[in-house]
This record gives structure tokens, sequence and C-alpha cells, in this order.
């Protein structure tokens, strides 16, 4: 008797859309708490501002590379893709790949629908759209993560502080990446801890779609990929051993080298070269690398880096090796220079707002206007920071032994230990710091619950409140998990 040919089965329909039956139900049973009517507010107030400052600074695009840097890179490579001209250098004419391609790409899709539908086709307009929407996104999606890793009263106090961030309002009105690059990395931190790791593995659904964002952010800015190793932690602290863990990364390696791929292989055909994102980083490894540095922005014309006359694909890897060459010579001076690429880094946020004013707008501001904003900007980052450290106890306390929360929380430690690295390696700017921000937040507000939570021990009336729905921590208000099961995330 012969076996019969496997016969390939349809696709359940049932099946392929059952993701999105449980996000609509579990939106719906969020809806009805009242920790949603909370959250709503905050997005309005959170939109508003994002909204009233990009109307208000938001006139047009960056004019040349002198005055706005980066953000006429940035415009310039998105209105020329937009244009079908693809992705080639304002200096020479050629084809490129200096920048990360996943920004400028994001633009060039907004551009062109601006071009071929009723939309305005005002690009600063345009640009200042996509980042309020994107910037709103990411209040709601630090109330998620703050919720998950803790409590859904952290999760509102966190979606709080920023949505009222000054530098995060700012950032909505300039051509640059930090807004779209915040949104992506902290969606795909979502996706991780969404997962009950308490009761297995992660799927290996859940595994690829978490690859497919990864691969998203990391071609918009390659500072994200430290969540991959968050996702290793995290399966460490769940207890699935360096076997499970390995197996996890490998699920999520497949989609994510798949994202990289089609950059890669036109790299290959137009600089024959294996380039699987950009070629800026040799000149960021060099460019603040010599003797005497402050740790901060050079151009890589000196004496310790390549020529700079030679095409960037071979510029590129000469300057990661004269980086790398400079560590090995001069192991002191890199040592010297590292807290001064630290203290570079977080010293200030107002930063920001020379952007806006200078990225073609040529808008100004009454004296004390602008020190008003740069006081309250500044000040506000201050405290935000201040209020991480003790917050970070609560952050690494426990993650082996709480298996539900104690990943998710290592998730957002490793994420925010990796964007705080990665541009330590390279050079001092502002700017690096400021994808950190929401991660600071949810720290701040587990801090600021930690101290809630003690008044309220001293306070016998208050007891009797302390397990309101919207304090219950992280799962306990799902419908699939019952409220007494959870174990206090915080205390």
């Amino acid at each position: 008797m012969h076996d019969r040919p496997a016969v390939a089965q349809p696709m359940d329909p049932v099946r392929a859309i059952l993701p999105a039956v449980v996000l609509v139900a579990r939106l719906r049973t969020f809806a009805r708490t009242r920790a949603a009517r909370h959250l709503l507010v905050v997005l309005a107030v959170g939109f508003a501002l994002r909204l009233g400052w990009a109307l208000w600074a938001a006139r047009t695009h960056p004019q040349s590379v002198i005055e706005s840097g980066d953000q006429y890179s940035y415009w310039y490579f998105g209105n020329d893709m937009a244009h079908g001209n693809g992705y080639r250098s304002y200096m020479t004419g050629k084809p490129t790949s200096y920048y990360p391609v996943g920004f400028p790409a994001l633009l060039a899709v907004v551009y062109w629908i601006g071009m071929h539908t009723p939309l305005p086709d005002n690009q600063a307009h345009l640009t200042a759209g996509l980042h309020v929407l994107l910037s709103t996104a990411s209040i709601a999606l630090v109330y998620f993560i703050a919720r998950k890793a803790f409590t859904a009263r952290i999760g509102i106090i966190a979606a709080a502080i920023v949505a009222l961030f000054p530098s995060l309002i700012l950032g909505v009105a300039t051509f640059s990446v930090e807004t779209t690059f915040i949104f992506t990395f902290l969606l795909c931190v979502a996706i991780l801890v969404d997962h009950d790791w308490s009761s297995g593995p992660m799927s290996r659904r859940h595994l690829l779609w978490f690859g497919l964002a990864l691969g998203c952010s990391v071609v918009v800015r390659p500072f994200s990929f430290p969540i991959m190793i968050g996702l290793g932690v995290a399966a460490l602290c769940a207890g699935r051993g360096w076997r499970g863990a390995l197996r996890h990364l490998g699920w999520a390696t497949i989609p994510f080298l798949l994202m990289l791929m089609p950059l890669t292989i036109r790299n290959e055909i137009v600089f024959h070269r294996f380039i699987p994102i950009s070629t800026n980083l040799g000149d960021g490894m060099c460019m603040s690398r010599f003797p005497g540095s402050n740790g901060g922005f050079s151009w890589a014309d000196h004496a310790w880096c390549a020529d700079p006359n030679l095409p960037e694909e071979v510029r590129n890897p000469a300057n990661t090796r004269a980086g790398l060459r400079f560590i090995v010579r001069n192991p002191g001076e890199e040592l010297r220079q590292i807290p001064k690429r630290f203290l570079l880094m977080m010293e200030q946020d107002h930063g920001i707002l020379p952007e806006v004013l200078g990225n073609g707008s040529h808008l100004t501001l009454p004296s004390a206007v602008y020190n008003a904003i740069t006081f309250t900007t500044d000040g506000y980052y201050h405290l935000s920071w201040m209020l991480a450290l003790p917050g970070l106890g609560l952050l690494f306390l426990g993650w082996r032994r709480d298996r539900r929360c104690g990943p998710r929380r290592a998730i957002i430690g490793v994420t925010l230990i990796g964007l705080q690295l990665l541009p330590i390696a390279s050079w001092g700017n502002p700017r690096f710091h400021i994808p950190m921000l929401p991660l600071l937040a949810i720290i701040d507000a587990a801090s600021i619950m930690w101290v809630i939570d003690r008044i309220r021990r001293h306070n016998p009336a208050a007891l009797q409140t302390s397990t309101a729905p919207d304090q219950q921590p992280a799962d306990a208000q799902d419908s699939d998990v019952p409220a007494g099961a959870m174990n206090t995330a915080v205390g």
C-alpha cells in the first residue's frame, strides 16, 4: 500500500486573522478601564502640544547641509527617492549608502503620498505630521511597556512624563531621525514585553514579528540592535537556559536578516562590498579619536583618519580600522575620552531647539522666550535622569525571582544600557541621549510610585485603596489573567 502524496493544506482563515481578533478584543476590554480614560487624556495632551508646536515651527525644508547638517541630508535623500532618483549623494551624484536608508525611505513614502494625493505638498508639514503621529504613538507604547513591566499606574505616570517632555515635543518640528527611531525601538520592546514569560517560551510567530520590527528599526538607526541581546537575557531570566535563549535568538534573527538583505544586495551590486546598513561607521569611529580630542564632533579629515578623498565604500573600512588602531595603541587616551563623550552626550537637552530654528525656516524667538524654553528643557531632563537613579534599583531588582515581570525589566534594562554604550563608543553628541528619554520616563515613574507606596504604608486609609485596578501589577487587568494571580511588581 503506497502512501498518498502530501497535499498542501490551505491556510485556515480563522487562524490567519486570529491575532487581529485578539488585539481588537484586548483593546475593547482595555477601553472600559479607568486606566484607558487616563491614558486618553495623556495622549490628547501630548498630541495637542506636539501639533501646536509643529504648526508654528515647521515652515519649510532645510536649505543647505552647512546650515542644517544631517537634517538636510535626510530631507534631500527622502525628496530624491520620492522623485524616483534613487539613493544618490548630493555631493557626487553617485549612488551612496552613507546614512542608514530607513528614515530617508520613510520620508520618501510620505513625500510621494503628498505629491500624488490631495494632501498639501508641503514637505515640512508632511514631515512634522509624521513626527506628531509617531511621537504620540510612542506615548502609548511607553504606557504599554511600563504597564507590562510594572503596573498600570506606573504606565500612566510614565506616559504623562513622555507627553510633557520638552525635547520630545520640540523634536517633531525637525527633520532629524530621533522621533522615528524612538517609535521603532519602542515597538520592538513592546512586542517582547507583551509575552507572559512565566507561561513558557515565546511562540515562533511572536519571535518572527519581533525580528521583522527590529530589522525595520536597525535600518533607521543601528543603535537598537542591543534589544536582540535583551531578548536572550530575558529568556535566561525566565529559566529557559542557554539552549532556549539561542532558540529565541535564532528565530528572531531570520526575519531580521531578511530585512537587511535587499539593501545588502544593492550595496554589493553598487559598491562590490559587503555593506549591510551604511558606510558612516568608519567616520563615527575615527572622527573624535586623536590626541587632545574633546570627544565631540570633528571632521574625519585629520591625520588619524584615512584620506577623506577616498570613495565612501573604501573610506568606511579604512576609518573603522583607524579608530580601532587608535584604541589599541592609545588605551590611556581612549580611557580619558570616554567620560568626555559621556558628558557631551548627557550634559544638556536643549540642543534640539537650535535644530528647529536652523532647519531652513529661519525662525526667531525673543531672547526671554528662548532662554525660558532652554531652561525648562534642561531642567525637565536633569530632573528625569536624577529620578531615574533610584529607579534603576527597581528595574534591576528580582530579574531571576520574578518570572513574569523580571524578563520584561531585563529587556528594558539591556536596551537602556545599549542606547548608552553604543554612542559612547562613537563620539559625544547630545542628540544621542534623546532615544533614552522614554525609558528613563518609565524608571522615573517607578521611582515616583515607590515613594507614593511608602507614604501610603504610613497612611492606613490610603492602604484600603491600594489594590485599585489601575494599580494592580503588570497583567492583572488583562482579560486572560486573573487579578489574584499576580505578585507585587514594585516595592
